[in-house]
């Protein structure tokens, strides 16, 4: 194998490894569920029960638990 393709291979390498990196933050991006509240708003408070159990108040009044 040629200094030039040996080479020309690294960057291609390179360059698909960038672009299948950014295609992975964007599906990631897109597939986020983040809804909370069954109204799609965020909660207007929450409380921390300890051991990693969080109650949300969601605008409508529900208590939702995460």
């Amino acid at each position: 194998m040629s200094r030039r393709a040996r080479k020309r291979f690294y960057i291609a390498f390179a360059a698909v490894a960038v672009v299948l990196f950014f295609a992975g933050i964007l599906a990631g991006y897109l597939q986020r569920n983040n809804d909370i509240c069954s109204d799609h708003k965020p909660p207007v408070a929450q409380q921390d029960l300890g051991l990693g159990q969080i109650n949300y108040k969601c605008h409508n009044g529900q208590i939702v638990s995460k």
